[in-house]
């Protein structure tokens, strides 16, 4: 807790830095919750695990009867039907490759065939722009003269011309693609008669390994569900045994211990905090978080949140003047009209509270003698004004037209054309005036700093 804050009777005011026994306390607890569940639990457990004991032990005897030979899971039955799967896939495995190498052998012979077109297609471009080049007239056609009856070739023009040239770049392209497909069908045919070998090599290796797996229920070796179900069937009524033979002492026996534990873990947490005995505010305290603390010293005091009071930081020049049970007077923030009388209760360095506990807070305290009508509220801001001296019908001056030289105090005098320091003795000062008791007189003329 802080001061100032209100507590109820019961409350924890402030507690070692113990860590260690709250995790252990939380321990303790959780080791009573925990053995306490362990007992219930066995006892409503004894008869379910000798039940469950005896349900796996025949569990565990169903299932050897099912392994054994002409039983629902014989693995002689499983390993033939796992071969004549194998053998299925081998002849599948054996069916696809050959279909896919007479694929790619058809693929190749096609794209072969292709390229002799393209070839010849070729050639005859090559000679029909050769021939365009050369005499500038038509390659594949002949006019015959009706009079004369002489054939002649038509005369090409340039765009003709080129035209041949264009179709001859285009068959030179048709053959090199052509070609390419011809090496493509190749490589394929090559991956499809490799595919063909790997997978019925794989298929094959498949088949041998079922049929070796096989050979060996067959020889009577090499079952082992078999003998790990025989296995199981002897831990199992070993298991029943076990839980036919089950008591409590352990569970009891774990209860007590923590009951013990929790007692011992909650003694050392409540020997390391402070209660609050009543309801009330904390008014002081002599600890802060870190501080070592000692057996029976008072700490922290407890007050009556009913009886509120000012309190102010006063700097030390001005404390030197103040004393306990000097008279002030106090107006709050929102009434700055009213004033009320009070006192100084206590300064820094007194004795807080009821003087049982040596307070920390470095506050001057002051107690209100009457609110006027007002109410006090925790937090309210105020502003308190304190008499030191009073006196009436005094000589006063502006503070700077004092000075002071070797502690000397003096003042400069004016008269007539001519200034003269007069040395003077000063009463009450305030922050800009000050009383002269002696040195100076009413009238008389005081040159300023």
């Amino acid at each position: 807790v802080a001061r100032g804050d209100v507590v109820t009777e019961g409350t924890v005011l402030a507690q070692l830095q113990q860590d260690e026994a709250l995790d252990q306390l939380r321990q303790a607890r959780d080791g009573v919750a925990q053995a306490e569940r362990a007992l219930e639990q066995a006892r409503k457990e004894q008869g379910t695990r000798i039940r469950q004991a005896e349900t796996a032990l025949r569990d565990a005897q169903e299932d050897l009867q099912a392994l054994l030979p002409g039983g629902a899971n014989d693995p002689i039955r499983a390993a033939q039907k796992e071969l004549e799967e194998a053998q299925r896939a081998a002849r599948d495995a054996n069916r696809e490759g050959s279909e896919g190498k007479t694929q790619a052998e058809f693929d190749l012979v096609a794209k072969t065939e292709a390229l002799q077109d393209s070839q010849d297609a070729y050639s005859e471009a090559f000679w029909d722009n050769d021939w365009a080049q050369k005499y500038g007239t038509d390659p594949n056609t002949e006019v015959e003269d009706p009079v004369t009856g002489e054939k002649t070739r038509p005369k090409l023009t340039e765009q003709q011309i080129k035209e041949f040239a264009d179709a001859l770049l285009k068959a030179e392209r048709a053959v090199r693609d052509a070609e390419r497909a011809v090496e493509q069908a190749v490589r394929a045919l090559d991956l499809a008669r490799q595919q063909e070998v790997e997978g019925n090599t794989d298929a094959d290796k498949t088949v041998q390994e079922k049929q070796a797996a096989l050979d060996l229920l067959l020889n009577g070796s090499g079952n082992k569900e078999l003998i790990q179900a025989q296995r199981q069937v002897s831990e199992r009524e070993l298991a029943l045994e076990e839980a036919r033979q089950g008591d409590f002492t352990s569970e009891i026996k774990a209860i007590e211990d923590a009951r013990r534990s929790l007692e011992r873990a909650e003694k050392k947490v409540t020997d390391g905090q402070i209660i609050a005995p009543q309801n009330g505010e904390v008014l002081s305290i002599s600890l802060r978080e870190g501080d070592s603390a000692e057996a029976f010293t008072p700490v922290i005091e407890i007050a009556d949140p009913a009886n509120l009071e000012i309190g102010a930081e006063i700097g030390a020049d001005q404390l030197r003047q103040l004393a306990e049970g000097q008279p002030a007077t106090i107006s709050l923030l929102a009434r700055p009209d009213v004033l009320m009388p009070a006192v100084i209760r206590r300064m820094p360095g007194g004795r807080g509270g009821s003087g049982a506990v040596q307070d920390q807070d470095r506050t001057t305290r002051f107690t209100i003698n009457d609110l006027k009508g007002q109410t006090l509220q925790p937090g309210a801001v105020a502003k308190i004004s304190i008499v030191l001296e009073r006196k009436e019908n005094v000589l006063l001056l502006p503070k700077d037209a004092v000075r002071a030289f070797e502690g000397r105090r003096f003042v400069v005098v004016r008269e007539g054309e001519r200034e003269r320091r007069v040395s003077v003795q000063i009463g009450i000062e305030t922050e800009d005036q000050v009383e002269v008791l002696d040195g100076v007189k009413e009238g008389d003329v005081v040159v300023g700093n």
